[in-house]
């Protein structure tokens, strides 16, 4: 009897120290991508056929470079809090561009790709671990996403003319870790600054032509190997 006394009023503290509440981030800042390499796929179309175009049956281009690019998104989510500390999980939905800086030749100097690449919504789940001070919040997490890059292409036949165009996408699966900090405005409102680090486990890929002056088509496709990136982004919070 005792202990089941014993038991019940640590269970009854524990309750009174800890309460949850819910989370609501949007959030806006600049990333930046470390170099990556290339696997590029090409075919040269003209004159009623289709050839692979030689050097560029999957090479490999290294030390490659992506344009910085604007980033945001939202979290929505749920923290319990104790007297030293929190923890919870959220949704987190994070969009960005990848476009590759490099301007290289497919097939001449008349031919070439610039910039491929495309937009990156990337929905995942994070788990947060904090540590409640008197007007500031200090926290950090990690968590898995999916990055669906969506891209516009254009294909064609073998005789050059236009088979289809529109919107393509590509998805794979990715990792972030990040932290920052939160200053307390109100109970309810708050703003923050995050540095958030993100990669993927596996490459991603966009189709990818060129039309010469010549009148001859690279139907082609380009497989990023990674995109590790850090984000500085910072936003305003509600709490509820």
């Amino acid at each position: 009897m005792k202990k089941i006394l014993a038991l019940a009023l640590v269970m009854a503290a524990a309750a009174t120290a800890a309460s949850a509440e819910g989370i609501l981030d949007i959030y806006g800042g600049s990333m930046n991508f470390l170099p990556t390499s290339t696997l590029n796929n090409a075919d040269l179309c003209g004159g009623g056929s289709c050839t692979p175009v030689s050097g560029l049956q999957w090479s490999e281009l290294t030390g490659v470079h992506q344009k910085a690019s604007a980033t945001g998104g939202f979290r929505v989510g749920g923290l319990t809090k104790t007297d030293h500390f929190s923890y919870g999980a959220a949704f987190n939905l994070q969009a960005y561009g990848v476009k590759e800086q490099e301007s290289y030749y497919t097939t001449g100097p008349s031919s070439y790709r610039s910039n491929p690449g495309g937009t990156v919504l990337q929905p995942g789940g994070d788990l947060i671990l904090g540590i409640p001070l008197r007007f500031l919040r200090l926290y950090g997490g990690a968590g898995l996403n999916m990055p669906i890059m969506f891209y516009d292409y254009q294909t064609y036949d073998k005789s050059t003319n236009s088979t289809s165009q529109g919107v393509g996408s590509s998805a794979t699966l990715g990792y972030d870790f990040f932290f920052g900090g939160r200053i307390l405005l109100t109970e309810h409102f708050n703003l923050f600054l995050e540095d958030r680090f993100s990669g993927i486990f596996m490459p991603i890929a966009a189709k990818d032509s060129v039309l010469a002056s010549n009148g001859e088509v690279t139907n082609g496709t380009l497989v990023i190997n990674s995109l590790n990136a850090n984000a500085i982004v910072g936003g305003i919070g509600f709490a509820w």
